[in-house]
């Protein structure tokens, strides 16, 4: 997947959501109206994230990799979600309780692509700073060049 065009209508910077949910449900909304996901996106991301947890605690952030089977998505893209204060997701790992700064929500169209996306991005994870850079940003524009520069 291209990410030459992040779309600034699915970047969110500084949220706070009252739960994971919430945070799905609005997510949802401004995906079907930029016409990223199906109808059943909602249903399906939450039923996927309770069953196969997708929150990694890292050094001094924690991210969230949310994403549905690619018969829900209509065209590629990632939302990001930034959120200072944190969401509730699950840990991957250990099913506990995790406050994540930041949600890479993948959007693909082509199952094999999956794989070789969260590689490149989870390489970014072991760098505190770009991470640090991404919560503090009110810039979509920096937050797309940073991305573009992991991504690549």
């Amino acid at each position: 997947m291209e990410l030459e065009q992040l779309d600034d209508n699915i970047i969110f910077l500084n949220q706070e959501f009252a739960s994971r949910e919430e945070m799905f449900k609005f997510i949802s909304h401004e995906l079907l109206k930029n016409n990223y996901v199906t109808e059943q996106y909602l249903e399906k991301v939450i039923q996927r994230e309770n069953n196969h947890p997708t929150g990694f605690k890292l050094k001094t952030l924690n991210v969230a990799m949310p994403h549905v089977d690619c018969e829900f998505v209509r065209k590629n893209g990632m939302f990001i979600v930034t959120s200072k204060k944190g969401i509730i997701f699950k840990n991957a790992e250990t099913d506990e309780d995790l406050f994540i700064n930041i949600v890479f929500g993948l959007l693909l169209k082509e199952s094999d692509t999956h794989l070789t996306f969260l590689m490149k991005l989870a390489s970014s994870f072991g760098n505190d700073s770009i991470l640090q850079k991404i919560v503090e940003s009110n810039n979509k524009i920096e937050i797309k060049n940073i991305l573009k520069d992991i991504l690549k």
